[in-house]
């Protein structure tokens, strides 16, 4: 019903998603210390990536590439079993840092530097966060956001964008379990945007870094309401609000009578806009996406139990005049 709402827009709503299928397991480490204060490290162990492109945008790994996709396997860029550990970004250095101990194992007033080429999708000691890089095209003008989270029939997995604890069987309860342990309340996925030309080569050497960060307005510690992620570079925020995507909280809840293998999805509402960038046929967007555990973020802590299991979706839409309605994704 709603996508006949939309229908009739002047605008054009041309649905292109990508969805990302994140199940992340805890491992135990030793870090129980205020910020950083998890005391478990999410490891990516099961990670898919697919675009859905029914009209007009494409991806590709490549730029130079001769057939692009409608979709996409994340798991060709990363790999993987690739653990992630509490970073933070700086939005005033451009990178990631990590905290630093000392010999005690106590926060020191600094912070670790870290480099995508050491850090990033590193199976070991080194690994704190994962990344993988795509281009995008299409053949006409086009502003391209994140999809709202959209409720599928009967409780399904759903589509659009959201992160969820990932619902887990206990047979002998004969219930589900929340499998993220908390650990989706802190997970945010980042967007380095830039634009190339047909070629691969940067038209611009400013960089657009985007934030979305779900499941805003619910706590760890059963507490509600938004929360600021403060900033190492003293800012109140991890970027300006032009560039920080919220969404509320995603949440699921078992089926009556319950069933094995169906829960039903409560989705959550964006509060900001969810554009990220316009795109001309002769440019392409050149897409880093980052996903990382916030350590800033106050529920990042140890409360996180020993397996998390994250279930992430993201979908692209775009924008066109001159279309009729909202094109379907099949």
């Amino acid at each position: 019903m709603k996508n006949k709402e939309k229908a009739v827009k002047t605008s054009a709503r041309i649905a292109s998603y990508l969805y990302a299928v994140l199940i992340l397991l805890s491992l135990l480490s030793v870090a129980t210390y205020t910020w950083f204060s998890i005391s478990r490290t999410p490891e990516v162990s099961d990670m898919a990536l697919y675009v859905n492109t029914p009209s007009g945008l494409e991806l590709s790994p490549d730029p130079m590439a001769e057939e692009w996709t409608r979709q996409l396997d994340f798991m060709e860029l990363v790999g993987p079993h690739k653990p992630l550990r509490p970073v933070t970004w700086s939005d005033n250095e451009k990178r990631f840092y990590a905290a630093n101990y000392g010999l005690d194992g106590r926060l020191t007033n600094f912070w670790d530097p870290l480099e995508d080429s050491r850090h990033a999708n590193q199976n070991n000691a080194d690994g704190y966060y994962i990344m993988g890089t795509l281009f995008a095209r299409c053949d006409q003008k086009v502003k391209v956001s994140l999809s709202p989270a959209v409720e599928v029939e009967e409780g399904l997995q759903g589509s659009g964008t959201f992160v969820i604890g990932e619902p887990v069987w206990d047979p002998d309860a004969i219930v589900h379990r929340n499998g993220g342990n908390g650990a989706e309340l802190s997970i945010r996925i980042g967007f380095l945007i830039q634009k190339t030309d047909l070629t691969g080569q940067l038209l611009q050497e400013d960089a657009q870094f985007y934030i979305y960060e779900p499941n805003s307005d619910q706590h760890i510690d059963g507490s509600y309401g938004y929360v600021d992620t403060s900033s190492i570079d003293l800012s109140q925020t991890l970027v300006p609000a032009d560039r920080l995507i919220v969404q509320t909280m995603n949440t699921w809840q078992e089926s009556d009578p319950v069933e094995k293998n169906v829960v039903v999805r409560t989705l959550g509402e964006f509060t900001t806009e969810t554009e990220l960038f316009s795109l001309a046929p002769k440019e392409l967007a050149k897409i880093t996406i980052y996903v990382w555990l916030e350590g800033q973020d106050a529920d990042c802590t140890n409360v996180i139990g020993q397996e998390a299991k994250i279930l992430a979706s993201i979908q692209f839409a775009t924008d066109s005049d001159g279309q009729s309605g909202l094109i379907p994704i099949e």
